[in-house]
């Protein structure tokens, strides 16, 4: 499109002409254009509307010369069969003007779709009421909505949708369901394609090096997406919110994928990602909530935070033996899996790894673990054993006494008890008194649980400890404890009664949401304790008192 200003006024006098320019030349190249028929008479109301859509980067033919003559008529002939569709502005002017009218009638000989522009009230003549019928009807009334709507409805193949620069893609506009990008094309910038809606279906080039932050963010109806061979790096959430796309496949061995790059797009349910895939940063399938499988690459390292997380019917997943590092909340929500598969070479799992991943029974952890933070299997409500390799010199599963197939995670000197199995059919438990610490969570969720016993080993209980385990009625802490932090009893909703000595110094916040009105503190009178009940509202009584109760 030619971007330089013209204008040769008309030479011939026309009642009601006003002298205008626009800012552009008539269109003349090969590619797909809209032919404007209009009456020179209406040029103050139709050229800002072109000089609008030539901003939008619309590839436009009119006539700015006024010629008369078979020849020119001829010529307006061959512009109509070639253009892609005709801008048709409707006046009282337009309608009596034979120019008009004879463009109407080739547009409609050789099925060109018409687009009106009512300019004024005209009354359109018989004649042209067949042939305008079925046709979508545009107001110029207010220029910004116009606009709007004429680049929602024109064809997207007379605009050139496109803005590009040394290689480098900046800009799409949002109109049409297709685009191929030309080869040459090394970039794609950020936010480039961004909230683009009428996007369907695009074809990458072979020449693409790198895509940009969030620049396909938010193209709900995009499909699928194939990243070519030479695309070594996609920039965070560049994919992020689309929605619909059901398909993916990369290309590239060595590429580097941006934190949550495909996150929250619902409907993926193809993911083919590439073997020499080495690391899936934070987030990058976070939210896809229609993906059931995904074979992981055989040179993977590590998964990042939240990589599977709220992959709601994920089934299984196999975790290759290169993989080092689960980092935190992994597969946080993972609702479905049933099944996990960890390998030797594994060494760290990160915090509430597997929180959540409500129908997982069992887990098996490799001897090769050397690290495991708070919280792994938080919300397994199913979950019924975690054993670990009998050779791994950092952790060990007993059986439970009364149960030899519900595995218990310790520490390997049973100092720490990180994970109760949650579905273990035992209404009793007593802990080791080799244990000092009641991790973080450890018991939540243990609904089976009516009876616990706490050692005089143990002086820390963890955030969450006993959350959620519904049967629990009676607990004492032990002279040894100093800490008991937050939400340790939250949502106990049959505890009545709880004995904290005042040897308890640390009390976290929300200790007994979800059991105020059943639960009865017993502590001593002045402690703490006694104190922090009074400020929450729990009811408290005085140990002294404990026997008469």
């Amino acid at each position: 499109m030619a971007n330089q200003t013209v204008k040769k006024n008309p030479a011939e006098e026309i009642e009601g002409y006003v002298d205008m320019q626009t800012k552009f030349d008539a269109y003349t190249g090969k590619e797909p254009y809209l032919f404007v028929s209009y009456s020179h008479r209406d040029t103050a109301k139709v050229y800002p509307i072109l000089d609008a859509l030539y901003d939008r980067k619309y590839r436009l033919w009119y006539d700015e010369s006024c010629e008369t003559g078979n020849d020119f008529r001829d010529e307006l002939r061959h512009r109509i069969e070639d253009c892609e569709a005709v801008l048709l502005f409707v006046s009282e002017s337009s309608m009596q003007s034979p120019f008009c009218g004879m463009e109407i009638i080739v547009a409609r000989e050789n099925g060109k779709r018409l687009y009106p522009i009512y300019l004024d009230n005209v009354t359109v003549p018989p004649a042209f009421q067949i042939l305008l019928a079925n046709t979508h009807h545009s107001t110029s009334d207010n220029m910004d909505k116009l606009v709007k709507l004429m680049i929602r409805d024109l064809p997207a193949v007379t605009m050139d949708r496109l803005t590009t620069e040394d290689g480098i893609l900046k800009k799409c506009e949002d109109n049409g369901k297709s685009i191929d990008v030309d080869e040459g094309i090394r970039e794609i910038s950020a936010e480039a394609f961004k909230g683009r809606v009428a996007l369907h279906t695009i074809r990458l080039p072979e020449s693409l090096e790198l895509i940009g932050l969030e620049s396909f963010r938010g193209c709900t109806n995009l499909e699928a997406i194939e990243i070519p061979e030479k695309t070594f790096r996609i920039g965070e959430s560049a994919f992020r919110d689309c929605t619909n796309m059901k398909k993916l496949k990369i290309r590239n061995n060595v590429i580097k994928i941006g934190e949550r790059a495909f996150e929250n797009c619902a409907e993926l349910e193809d993911v083919e990602l590439p073997e020499g895939l080495t690391e899936i940063y934070g987030g990058v399938f976070n939210s896809c909530k229609s993906l059931k499988k995904i074979n992981l690459p055989n040179r993977l390292t590590i998964l990042g935070e939240s990589a599977f997380s709220d992959c709601i019917v994920l089934e299984s997943i196999d975790i290759p033996a290169t993989v080092t590092k689960i980092d935190d909340l992994a597969f946080n929500g993972c609702t479905s899996m049933t099944k996990v598969e960890l390998h030797e070479g594994l060494k760290k799992i990160g915090k509430s790894a597997f929180k959540n991943c409500s129908s997982l029974t069992k887990i098996t952890l490799p001897s090769t673990v050397t690290s495991i933070s708070n919280a792994p299997f938080r919300g397994c409500e199913s979950l019924k054993s975690i054993k670990v390799e009998s050779k791994n010199k950092n952790y060990k599963s007993e059986p439970n006494k009364r149960e030899g197939n519900d595995h218990v995670l310790f520490n390997k000197n049973k100092s720490v008890i990180i994970a109760y199995p949650a579905s273990s059919r035992e209404v009793q438990y007593d802990i080791p008194d080799s244990v000092t610490i009641i991790s973080d969570w450890a018991f939540c969720e243990c609904k089976k649980l009516n009876r616990i016993t706490i050692p005089d080993s143990v002086h820390e209980i963890g955030e969450g400890a006993f959350c959620n385990c519904a049967l629990l009625d009676e607990v004492e802490i032990p002279d040894s404890v100093t800490v008991i932090d937050d939400c340790a009893f939250r949502g106990c909703t049959n505890l009545e009664k709880v004995v904290i000595p005042s040897t308890v110094t640390e009390l976290g916040w929300g200790l007994f949401d979800g059991c105020e009105n059943t639960v009865t503190v017993y502590c001593e009178e002045g402690s703490l304790v006694q104190e922090y009940c009074r400020r929450n509202g729990i009811r408290e009584a005085r140990l002294a008192e404990k026997g008469n109760d």
